[in-house]
């Protein structure tokens, strides 16, 4: 991934803009969408739950993790 430098934030907003028509949109789309899917498996189940002990609250938590997280992947709150 190149690396660019920008003396102002009009030029960074400039370079962040593509046209409509540029060939390359399609194809930047979809990396923005698989980086927000990756993204999205590291969200934790909503709502509020409530365990006797601490180990019922860590199985839990490693339950979610298998279920969403790649093999090998490990997330640390």
């Amino acid at each position: 991934m190149p690396v660019w430098k920008f003396r102002t934030s009009e030029e960074a907003r400039a370079a962040l803009w593509s046209s409509p028509d540029d060939p390359r949109l399609p194809e930047r789309i979809r990396r923005w969408w698989r980086h927000c899917a990756r993204l999205q498996r590291l969200i934790a189940p909503r709502g509020v739950r409530r365990f006797a002990t601490i180990e019922e609250a860590n199985a839990e938590r490693a339950m979610w993790q298998r279920v969403t997280l790649p093999a090998g992947e490990v997330h640390e709150p």
